[in-house]
């Protein structure tokens, strides 16, 4: 038995059962309350209608803390230690943010994800534990916007092995979050794959900053002389299209809506600015790494 409901036993002074929905008929000196879990409460005493509000509350005040551990579970580090419930691993956390309607999403993440944990994290963001793969995160985010009728986005993390690394996974998936912000990426799944490059230069930039004399003198070297500011919002766009389009003139034209000789103007402006005609593999790498060299902290 819960311990509150140890609690709520002791101040009755009386034996209380979790009994399943139905299957029980309370007699003149029992009282069934009713919960919204798998199980009702068997009181074994008659009780007034005052002390069945104040079940009623106790009821509610039991599953808010099992709520509030739910959610510790990815807030706190040690969030874990306090969770009773048994879980899979491993497992993949998703990040799933939208705009409106919870009550929706949640109905459709629920039927989805089957026996998968589903944390909401609050009314515009939820966060669910994905152990198989039931469904790709397109095919989520088509329900959600065509049944739910909310725009969408879904961060998927990197692999979690067990309960300890639940909190530092999913500050990875608010750091991806804010990557993608940075970097412009505008697709609507984001993915630790897709931005492996801004994750390792932003660690690589952090690394003993301010402690190792010889490591910040060699970041200081690769930001003078590798990273290289457009200062032109238009053409860091651009050449973002271009790289999600697999450096394909013709799909990068059609994508921004503008004519192809307009696109070779702006790639050979950008190249004119940086040295780095992104149309070779190794110029667009290296224009990749001090774009992001730009905008990462």
């Amino acid at each position: 038995m819960k311990p509150l409901y140890q609690e709520l036993k002791s101040i009755l002074d009386c034996k209380i059962e979790l009994v399943k929905k139905k299957q029980v008929k309370p007699n003149k000196n029992q009282t069934l309350i009713r919960t919204e879990s798998e199980s009702d409460l068997l009181i074994h005493r008659a009780l007034t209608e005052l002390e069945i509000t104040f079940v009623q509350k106790w009821i509610e005040k039991d599953l808010s803390l099992a709520l509030d551990a739910e959610v510790n579970l990815l807030l706190d580090p040690n969030g874990y230690k306090e969770n009773l419930k048994t879980q899979k691993y491993p497992l993949n956390l998703w990040r799933i943010q939208y705009k409106e309607n919870h009550e929706d999403v949640y109905e459709i993440l629920n039927s989805s994800f089957g026996t998968d944990r589903i944390v909401a994290i609050s009314k515009q963001e939820s966060v669910v534990f994905v152990t198989r793969n039931s469904i790709s995160p397109y095919e989520l985010l088509g329900m959600l916007e065509s049944e739910a009728l909310t725009r969408a986005k879904v961060i998927i993390g990197n692999t979690v092995t067990q309960p300890s690394e639940l909190h530092g996974a999913y500050l990875q998936l608010i750091e991806l979050t804010e990557l993608a912000q940075l970097v412009k990426q505008k697709a609507q799944v984001i993915t630790y794959e897709a931005l492996l490059f801004p994750m390792l230069v932003r660690q690589l930039k952090r690394a003993n900053l301010g402690q190792d004399v010889e490591h910040d003198m060699f970041m200081q070297g690769i930001m003078k002389h590798h990273v290289r500011p457009v200062g032109d919002a238009e053409l860091e766009q651009t050449a973002i299209y271009f790289f999600d389009n697999n450096l394909n003139i013709t799909e990068t034209a059609n994508e921004l809506f503008i004519h192809r000789n307009t696109l070779i103007y702006r790639l050979n402006k950008l190249e004119s600015i940086t040295g780095y005609d992104i149309r070779k593999f190794n110029d667009a790498i290296n224009y990749y790494l001090s774009y992001l060299g730009d905008k990462i902290n």
